[in-house]
């Protein structure tokens, strides 16, 4: 499992949750999103790999959501399933858009709809991969605190992981 962070976080962001995963018998990586997308990924992708873990799972919050849609159709081996919280199709440099058209893999794409304009991102997204699936809730609450506030959305994101990769 791969949790990416959010801008203006770092990985103690996603502190609680890693730790309900892995007491739930996942491998977790957290990164830190201080370099390219691509040598961040790729490296997280390594180290599961070396901790033994054939099939894994990428959920990205906000500027993390961007990191994992924009890489994961280009990681080898590729995730089972992407979940991106409250993603930008845009951060930066950082196109979503152009990399969620490259996943084969389930997409779970979260978003308030009381998140500034995160809701029709979105949408915009989910239209240039017509296979994801959209949940939007109610809410203004924005990539982890999303998570942590909504059960709804958690499971959601609970649901998306146990079918594509159960408790690895």
């Amino acid at each position: 499992m791969i949790l990416a962070h959010q801008a203006e976080q770092g990985p103690c962001a996603w502190d609680a949750y890693g730790r309900t995963l892995a007491e739930r018998g996942y491998r977790v990586f957290i990164p830190s999103l201080t370099a390219s997308p691509e040598d961040v990924m790729s490296a997280a992708v390594a180290w599961l790999g070396a901790a033994g873990v054939s099939e894994y799972a990428m959920v990205g919050a906000s500027m993390g959501g961007a990191y994992v849609l924009s890489t994961a159709g280009e990681l080898n081996p590729a995730p089972s399933v992407v979940v991106a919280i409250s993603s930008p199709a845009q951060y930066n440099d950082i196109d979503a858009l152009a990399g969620i058209r490259a996943i084969t893999q389930p997409i779970l794409l979260v978003a308030g709809t009381g998140d500034d304009d995160f809701a029709d991102q979105a949408r915009r997204l989910a239209e240039a991969q017509p296979d994801s699936r959209v949940l939007l809730v109610e809410s203004s609450a924005h990539g982890t605190a999303l998570l942590a506030t909504d059960t709804e959305v958690a499971a959601a994101v609970e649901a998306a992981l146990t079918a594509a990769i159960g408790n690895d």
